[in-house]
């Protein structure tokens, strides 16, 4: 189906109340992804239509099993309520999702026993990044400001990965490219498509999207992280500097770019955060000053203008302007008067089918799309000549509630790996506390209430964190070793064994030192003063004070250095 295809149909929510299935109308198909159809539509009340809003009808995939997919889908649901309710900004807002009969013609009955889930968002006006870059060069007036898109999108991945209600629990979006980047007529952006988003916990993580041209390729091993949204950032960051992806289908590395080869700041820059290993790349914390790194090395860089402002935000000539008139300037590329246009003659249009239907449920009516447009011809916009019904995969649901899976279709952009199963598991909303004002009597109290408990880390986590400070302990065990072979040697006619029995009891004690310290640490610094530790450096400090002292104590049982030490 053509993108912009304006469309006749209906769908909504199973209910007892017939009209309810005609809840929300689909005036024009978006796009199509790997795992949904993404339309334009308006939700009808008593034959008034509401401002425009996005619909997305998810396709099953026959290869996985029916409550898989399903259950996937309501991870991604869940997910994005949460962090909606969290008022995470910078990403889209669901506003409705549901399951129900496939789009269908108004006035008809939809089939019955078919099932598939729904996604309802605010509409959003504009275009993806992707689509921006292609279309930037162009196109005139007020440019995208990369810094300050770069920083919202850091912003947003730092919500994420680090709420700031201790009892939130971090979440990973996994899907991080310029075409998930939605680029605003305002010239903000923001973060969309949390489908394949989920909750920061192993057993959560059963299912991994994965976009071979941006996704990190820790996702083929089924362990990821915080650093996989990192990578994708990077690749947004990549794709705004140059215009092209990082890993193309080709196999050409991404500092093999005609751009970057010639500058060596900037390839440095972009490559630490596309690095192969997980932990080379920066923490989620340390985005903002990498972002200006980046963004100076590209300045001094000078490359050719194609829709990206490189400036400081507060100094960009679009933003000075915006100041001066007293309003936010227009983004040149998001066609916002052509969005704005059509919407108004999208609400135009269902009014009209209820009309000459003389049903304000809005049932079948003259299809007048393409005379609207040709009535008011607008340069530019393709003016439709027909509409197109899609044909989309049914989940067949049995009286008896057992389902069979549906056709495959569409399109797939992003590959998914999948590294094992897991149980469901819940995610834990950050809620506002009630005004204390006497008992509730619609409430009901926990009998057991129970304090709210940190996120568990993850296992690759707590390793990176402890090799943090590592350094020191390696400079320790090195003195220890050369004092060690130093006494060994002045005393060669004793057993080895014994003495690399020494040597080892040593080790282990320091191994032992170690632990108790982190120990004490974790009682210390997170439980009685609440601090989050990001290093085990002070640990590694003190096992490298004490096999020094190790060191210098085997130096004084040497008969010839003994004098030395008085």
């Amino acid at each position: 189906m053509a993108e912009g295809a304006l469309l006749d149909l209906v769908c909504g929510p199973a209910s007892p109340l017939p009209e309810t299935y005609q809840r929300y109308r689909l005036v024009a198909h978006l796009g199509s992804g790997g795992q949904a159809e993404v339309y334009r539509a308006v939700r009808l009340c008593g034959g008034v239509s509401s401002a425009p809003m996005t619909v997305k009808v998810f396709r099953v995939d026959p290869k996985r099993p029916l409550v898989d997919e399903l259950r996937s889908w309501d991870k991604g649901d869940a997910t994005l309520m949460d962090l909606n309710n969290r008022g995470v900004a910078g990403i889209c807002r669901r506003a409705d999702g549901f399951y129900g009969p496939p789009p269908h013609r108004p006035g008809e009955a939809p089939q019955p026993g078919n099932a598939v889930p729904y996604q309802v968002y605010d509409y959003l006006h504009g275009v993806n990044l992707r689509e921006y870059r292609q279309q930037a060069g162009a196109a005139g007036g007020p440019r995208l400001n990369g810094v300050g898109a770069l920083r919202t999108l850091a912003a947003v991945l730092r919500a994420l990965h680090y709420p700031d209600d201790a009892a939130a629990t971090p979440v990973l979006h996994m899907d991080v490219k310029p075409s998930n980047i939605m680029v605003l007529a305002t010239g903000e952006i923001r973060l969309i498509d949390f489908t394949g988003a989920r909750y920061w916990r192993p057993e959560e993580i059963t299912q991994i999207a994965y976009t071979p041209e941006s996704g990190g390729p820790e996702a083929l091993s089924g362990q990821v992280g915080p650093a996989y949204d990192v990578h994708g950032f990077g690749a947004v960051a990549y794709f705004l500097v140059t215009g092209a992806l990082p890993r193309s289908k080709g196999g050409v590395p991404p500092g093999a770019h005609p751009m970057l080869t010639s500058h060596p700041g900037v390839r440095g820059t972009l490559l630490a955060a596309l690095a192969e290993r997980p932990g080379d790349r920066p923490d989620t914390r340390e985005l903002p000053g990498w972002v200006d790194r980046l963004a100076a090395v590209v300045r001094a860089a000078g490359f050719p203008e194609h829709g990206i402002d490189w400036s400081e935000p507060d100094s960009a000539p679009s933003t000075a302007a915006a100041r001066a008139v007293g309003r936010a300037s227009v983004v040149s590329g998001t066609e916002t008067d052509a969005f704005k246009r059509i919407e108004r003659l999208e609400r135009e249009l269902v009014e009209l089918r209820g009309a000459f239907s003389g049903d304000r449920g809005g049932s079948p009516g003259p299809l007048l799309a393409t005379a609207a447009y040709v009535s008011h011809p607008m340069p530019g916009v393709p003016t439709p000549t027909k509409v197109a019904t899609p044909t989309l995969p049914r989940t067949k649901v049995t009286p008896n509630g057992a389902a069979t899976r549906a056709a495959a279709g569409g399109p797939g952009t992003a590959k998914l790996a999948d590294p094992g199963a897991a149980a469901l598991m819940r995610g834990r909303a950050s809620v506002v506390p009630k005004q204390t004002g006497g008992p509730d009597p619609t409430s009901v109290p926990e009998p057991h209430p129970l304090p709210p408990r940190r996120p568990r880390t993850p296992l690759n986590e707590q390793i990176r964190t402890l090799k943090r400070g590592i350094g020191w302990t390696w400079f320790g065990a090195i003195v220890a070793f050369l004092c060690w072979a130093v006494w060994a040697i002045a005393n060669w006619g004793r057993s080895p064994v014994v003495h690399a029995f020494s040597f080892v009891l040593i080790l282990g004690v320091a191994g032992g030192l170690f632990a108790l310290e982190r120990l004490v640490g974790r009682i210390v610094l997170e439980r009685w003063m609440g601090r989050e530790r990001r290093t085990a450096r002070l640990s590694h400090i003190g096992v490298a004070v004490f096999l020094c002292a190790v060191g210098y104590a085997y130096l004084r049982l040497v008969p010839w250095l003994s004098g030395l030490f008085g």
